[in-house]
């Protein structure tokens, strides 16, 4: 399995740590969340070793390529139309919690106009950007980030205040029946990799996801959830936890460097993440510009004016809905709507499976 399918895994794991993810777990921390939480690291692995079979016969191709191929346009066209929605409310959701982040802990006396005019200049180069740059800046920041990610997540684990007692005491509740919105919500962090949609048009080589590849995601996706569930919990305590708003926030807040030249960890904690957020934000609506691109016909243009006015004016149509719903959804509201996209996606995961199945099996006739 190519390097950059993992690193579209890790940066969709690693974004969702401080958005709605996290707090949707702890809400039902006494119902069920840890047996839920293990069922679905299991669902995990197996929607990618799904998702990797579905395209190997296709190296090289994408999924607009796959279906205008084997499948009508009255398939491919509402098919690829929901896909390029879920994808773009990926992005939004994740949008409309780093700027309420910014707003409260970064930028606090910022005009929120001005944050978002921000996001806009730097996401909407990243949208239109060629799919190539895209993965190539993604491997570059990861990279960067690692050193920081690395010393941050040893002097979370490695901290005094971190009570192993409390997350014991969380890990207790594990005998409670699943809930299908903790399901969904895990579900969601292995569906990074599903970018290759798009971006399987730039991988040549034939996958494979054999029981090498499934190890690496199946501890990959166990240390993600460990981390961003008991950590937390074992810094702030079981009781406490469900009240907060933003688990992870509070947690970096209460860690300190004593000999460092920036004492609060929270602050390198934000930088780090608010790299990652733009980077997750630009893939998802890169997904989705491409997805879309194909539905109203603009990828088939001629190179010229009126393929530039298309391109612009679906940009704008973005940030139209993006900046409506950045300035009416409250907090309340993006948890409740969260919770509901989150429950949409083992079934938009069943819908693409069937689909690539019904291609697979015309692509063998």
């Amino acid at each position: 399995m190519s390097r950059f399918v993992y690193f579209l895994l890790i940066i969709n794991m690693a974004a969702n740590l401080i958005a709605s993810g996290p707090r949707i777990l702890f809400a039902k921390s006494e119902d069920g969340a840890i047996i839920t939480m293990i069922m679905a690291l299991f669902f995990g692995v197996f929607m990618n070793w799904a998702l990797i079979n579905s395209f190997k016969a296709f190296p090289g191709k994408n999924l607009p390529q796959i279906l205008s191929t084997y499948v009508s346009k009255w398939v491919s066209i509402p098919a690829l139309l929901v896909l390029g929605t879920i994808w773009y409310i990926a992005g939004l959701q994740t949008l409309i919690t780093y700027i309420d982040i910014m707003l409260r802990y970064l930028t606090p006396e910022m005009s929120i106009y001005i944050i978002i005019g921000m996001f806009v200049l730097t996401i909407s180069f990243g949208v239109i950007m060629q799919s190539r740059s895209i993965l190539y800046i993604l491997e570059l920041v990861l990279v960067m980030l690692l050193p920081g990610v690395v010393y941050y997540l040893l002097k979370l684990y490695f901290e005094k205040q971190l009570s192993w007692d409390q997350v014991t005491l969380a890990m207790s509740y594990i005998d409670n029946p699943p809930d299908y919105t903790v399901f969904s919500t895990i579900a969601f962090l292995f569906v990074g990799s599903f970018d290759i949609i798009i971006f399987n048009s730039l991988l040549k080589k034939k996958m494979v996801f054999g029981i090498k590849q499934a190890l690496i995601v199946f501890f990959l996706g166990a240390f993600v959830i460990f981390t961003s569930y008991f950590i937390p919990i074992g810094m702030l305590g079981f009781e406490k936890i469900e009240a907060v708003l933003y688990p992870w926030l509070i947690t970096s807040d209460s860690i300190r460097m004593k000999f460092g030249i920036i004492e609060r960890v929270i602050f390198i904690f934000l930088l780090i993440f608010l790299a990652i957020a733009f980077l997750n934000i630009i893939l998802h609506w890169h997904v989705s510009f491409k997805l879309f691109e194909n539905v109203f016909g603009v990828k088939n243009m001629s190179a010229g004016m009126k393929k530039n006015i298309s391109i612009g004016i679906m940009v704008v149509v973005f940030w139209t809905i993006a900046i409506f719903a950045t300035l009416k959804v409250t907090e309340y509201d993006l948890f409740l709507y969260s919770k509901y996209y989150f429950n949409s996606i083992p079934i938009s995961f069943l819908g693409l499976m069937l689909l690539m199945w019904l291609v697979n099996r015309r692509a063998k006739l």
